[in-house]
């Protein structure tokens, strides 16, 4: 939040303490991102591409993945697309045993 922007080939990454549908929202945003949500094996279970600043607290949309992730990874916008990363994709780096 608050950032102007994010370096190219830099992300942001949240590690939960279990598996639950983690909601994110862009409020404080200054920039567009794709966020992907990783089970605990690192499995994409689910994506949202391109998702728009927000300017209010009262019309700030939440978005959330349809199943359990224990990892939520912010993405400079079109990323997602440019790196091939979709749904059943595995991100082994992300691993955390």
């Amino acid at each position: 939040m608050y950032r102007e922007s994010m370096a190219a080939n830099r992300g942001m990454l949240y590690v939960f303490p279990f598996e639950r549908t983690w909601k994110i929202w862009m409020l404080n945003m200054r920039f567009a991102l794709d966020v992907i949500w990783l089970d605990r094996r690192g499995v994409v279970v689910h994506v949202e591409r391109n998702l728009r600043p927000c300017r209010s607290f009262f019309s700030c949309k939440t978005y959330a993945p349809g199943k359990g992730a224990k990892y939520v990874l912010e993405l400079n916008s079109g990323s997602a697309r440019r790196l091939g990363i979709g749904l059943g994709e595995v991100l082994p780096s992300v691993r955390v045993r």
